[in-house]
C-alpha cells in the first residue's frame, strides 16, 4: 500500500493546476489502514522540499487546515493535512475525548506512518519533517516532537490535557526529555476553552527535562485565534505573529 501511496503522489505532483499557482494538490488516502483522507500539497519545482505534518482542531478538517497547509506550500514545504478525527469515527464534540484516550496510539501510529511516507518522497528533503498542530492536533505536535518523530514541532493553541482527561498532562511527562525534538508552543491568554495553566505546565516539564523549547503567550488572545474562531482584541495580531514565529522556528531548526 506505501508504494500505491507514493505512486499516486509523485504523479499528483505534477498534475495540471491553475497556472496561477504556485504548488499542486490532491487529495490522497494515507494512515496506517489507509482509511484517512487527506489533502496533499506541493510545491512546483525539483526540491527537495521538508515536509510538514498538518493536524486539525476537535472540530475536524476544515478550509482553515487546507488554507495553512497551502500558505505553507507557498513557502516551499510540502504539507499535508489529513482528516484524522474522521478515520477514527470521531465525529461530535461527546466523542472527542476518545482521541486523548482510547484513540490516542492508534491515531499517534497513524500520524508517525504519515511522517515516513512523506520523507519518502522523491521531492522531500530527507530527515526534514515538522509537526504542526491546532488544538487537538497540537496535543499530537506535542507527542510527535516528545518523541523524536519530527525534526520540530509547533502547538497552537493545544488542548494539553486532553480536554481534561490528563490534568497532571501524564502522556508529556513520561515522554519529554532531553534528547526530545524542539518544540515551539503558543498559547492565547485569553483562552477560555484551554486556560493557561496546561500551557503552563507543559512549560515546567519541558524545563525540568532541559528539553529544547519556545514558549509565546499571546495577551488579548483567544482559542482558535489564527483562525478567528473566538473573541479575543488581538486575535489578528497574534496569529500574523505566531505565523512569522513558526517559520523561523522550522527554518532555524532544519525544516
Amino acid at each position: 500500500m506505501k508504494a500505491a501511496f507514493l505512486g499516486a503522489l509523485v504523479l499528483g505532483a505534477f498534475a495540471s493546476a491553475a497556472p496561477a499557482m504556485d504548488y499542486t494538490s490532491q487529495t490522497v488516502t494515507v494512515g496506517v489502514r489507509k482509511n484517512m483522507e487527506a489533502t496533499l500539497f506541493i510545491p512546483k519545482g525539483p526540491g527537495p522540499f521538508p515536509t510538514i505534518l498538518e493536524m486539525h482542531t476537535s472540530a475536524g478538517i476544515s478550509e482553515a487546515d487546507r488554507s495553512y497547509c497551502a500558505n505553507l506550500a507557498r513557502e516551499g514545504y510540502i504539507c499535508i493535512a489529513p482528516a484524522f478525527l474522521r478515520a477514527h469515527a470521531i465525529n461530535s464534540p461527546e466523542l472527542r475525548r476518545k482521541s486523548f484516550t482510547s484513540e490516542a496510539r492508534p491515531i499517534y501510529d497513524d500520524f508517525v506512518e504519515i511522517i515516513g511516507e512523506l520523507d519518502a518522497l522523491p521531492q522531500a528533503k530527507k530527515g526534514a519533517t515538522g509537526a504542526i498542530g491546532f488544538s487537538n492536533g497540537g496535543f499530537f505536535a506535542v507527542l510527535l516532537a516528545a518523541t523524536q518523530k519530527v525534526k520540530a514541532g509547533v502547538s497552537y493553541y493545544g488542548a494539553l490535557d486532553g480536554a481534561r482527561t490528563q490534568p497532571d498532562l501524564a502522556q508529556f511527562q513520561k515522554r519529554i526529555t532531553g534528547a526530545s525534538s524542539p518544540l515551539l508552543v503558543l498559547a492565547g491568554e485569553n483562552d477560555a476553552i484551554i486556560g493557561m495553566e496546561p500551557p503552563r505546565k507543559l512549560e515546567s516539564i519541558l524545563k525540568a527535562a532541559g528539553a529544547p523549547y519556545e514558549i509565546k503567550y499571546y495577551p488579548g488572545t483567544g482559542h482558535d485565534f489564527e483562525r478567528s474562531g473566538s473573541t479575543g482584541p488581538n486575535n489578528a495580531a497574534s496569529a500574523a505573529d505566531a505565523w512569522q514565529r513558526t517559520l523561523a522556528f522550522l527554518r532555524k531548526n532544519g525544516v
